[in-house]
């Protein structure tokens, strides 16, 4: 205790001595550098609700100077440490013993290009949670560009509070063209159909407050940033919430397409991955789940859906089976020992091309027959694996980059029906992140409704063992 008590005494005289001989300017600048670290800390802080950072925070923009200085060596260990166990390097411990202050904070910042983004846009929202009341909106129904109701003022509120609308007035009652071009823009950077109509899936957002969308974020960031290490110069990435493809060549993203991904309770899982082959004019065989909740109940209506749909029926020794129409219902409303195989061609389900890696959830990533549905906003559609949009570009990078046979690879181009496998020359890693909320380049956040509701908890699968499905709640 006396130890302690003389070790508090040397540092205040220290801080007294310090505070005298030191000019103004620097103390400001000392300031200044508290300011940067404790926003860092902030960040951590929503993602981790421990009473260690709160009090970290604390000391860091109401403490006193030797406050300050007596806790500023354990912070910064403990901001490296938080680091050091999400795999995310820094530069903290490259740093000389004798570096200043300012090196040393600005050493912890995590190597990435959207840091400052994301940081100036969570300061802005938790001065916005601290000086505004985010009380919820219900209108009680849709809204429409010119409508008149009561809530159309503490929209047009909230839309310029968040960075949508540039000017408002507390009068504004009317539902007009300028509450609508900020709706649209509103409804952009949330994933949502970009119509100006003002439903739950807007509304929802609209409501959520800005401390909700800070911890939305962090959590984000952090689990984006300490997956940074898994990726490698050459990748293709798919964020699900997003429904985002990214190629990435050289360290430089190569393309972008929208993709489908799986449905809420046939989700496509989390995880990682090498393609190894693509295949021309894939063959589909049909999963025994799904054999047995869609199409088996389509057999029973209808008794031509086999042939209609150009499906193959094997029994187990792999021979092939032929039935009448009547036969195919009464056998689809009973066991149904039987194998099916969708063949080559304008109707089959995987498309065109299909992008293998091997995987015990036989998940992979192909084209669809069904190009209109990459023009819905929700695109959760799928039963859990990924289709493209721009498949054919992609194929075509495949190919100039990393398919072996070439040659055959352009004869097949004019063959629609035979099925021919491609060896890469190296493997592509996949990643599938679940990623719902980001600061663009453009220095907009984007949001992304949680689909799985998963909050983005670190559930990642390695692609060559099995996963137990999550438990989902329905929405």
């Amino acid at each position: 205790m006396v130890r302690c008590c003389f070790h508090r005494v040397a540092l205040t005289f220290a801080v007294i001595l310090f505070l005298y001989f030191t000019p103004m300017t620097k103390i400001a600048a000392s300031d200044a550098v508290y300011n940067t670290l404790a926003q860092h800390v902030l960040l951590i802080s929503l993602t981790d609700s421990s009473v260690q950072w709160q009090a970290y925070l604390t000391i860091l923009r109401q403490g006193t100077e030797a406050e300050k200085l007596e806790y500023i060596d354990t912070i910064q260990n403990e901001v490296d440490r938080f680091w050091a166990d999400k795999s995310v390097e820094l530069q903290y411990h490259n740093l000389a013993s004798n570096a200043s202050l300012q090196n040393k904070v600005f050493s912890l910042e995590p190597p990435v290009d959207d840091y400052l983004r994301v940081l100036n846009h969570i300061r802005r929202l938790m001065w916005l949670d601290n000086r505004h009341e985010w009380q919820p909106i219900v209108p009680g129904g849709f809204l429409r560009p010119g409508d008149s109701h009561q809530t159309i003022s503490a929209i047009s509120q909230r839309l310029w509070l968040l960075g949508d609308l540039s000017s408002r007035s507390e009068a504004q009652h009317i539902y007009d063209d300028t509450i609508a071009n900020a709706v649209v823009s509103f409804q952009q950077r949330h994933g949502l159909k970009a119509d100006a109509v003002i439903g739950p899936n807007t509304l929802h957002w609209l409501n959520q407050t800005p401390k909700q969308r800070a911890i939305l974020l962090a959590s984000n960031f952090v689990a984006k940033t300490s997956y940074q290490h898994q990726l490698s110069e050459r990748y293709l990435l798919v964020n699900i919430p997003a429904f985002e493809m990214v190629l990435v060549n050289d360290s430089q993203i190569a393309m972008t397409s929208r993709v489908i991904v799986g449905k809420a309770y046939r989700r496509t899982p989390v995880m990682s991955g090498q393609i190894s082959n693509v295949v021309i004019n894939p063959t589909w065989t049909v999963p025994k789940k799904l054999l047995r909740r869609d199409i088996l109940p389509k057999v029973a209506k209808d008794g031509d859906y086999f042939r209609d749909r150009q499906f193959d029926v094997f029994d187990r020794a792999g021979i092939k089976i032929d039935k009448t129409a009547d036969e195919w219902q009464m056998a689809a409303t009973a066991a149904f020992p039987y194998r099916l195989v969708q063949r080559p061609g304008e109707i089959n389900a995987l498309g065109r091309y299909k992008f293998h890696f091997k995987n015990d959830l036989n998940i992979y990533l192909h084209d669809t027959p069904d190009k209109w549905l990459f023009n819905k906003a929700n695109r959760a559609l799928s039963s859990g694996c990924i289709r493209i949009e721009k498949v054919q570009q992609l194929a075509e990078w495949f190919a100039d980059n990393v398919v072996i046979d070439k040659r055959t690879w352009a004869r097949m181009q004019s063959n629609q029906k035979n099925t021919q496998w491609f060896s890469l020359s190296q493997t592509i890693p996949v990643h599938i992140v679940y990623w719902n909320a980001w600061v663009g380049e453009d220095n907009l956040a984007q949001y992304r409704n949680d689909i799985y509701h998963l909050n983005n908890t670190d559930k990642t699968v390695v692609a060559n063992n099995a996963a137990s499905p999550l438990q989902l709640t329905s929405r």
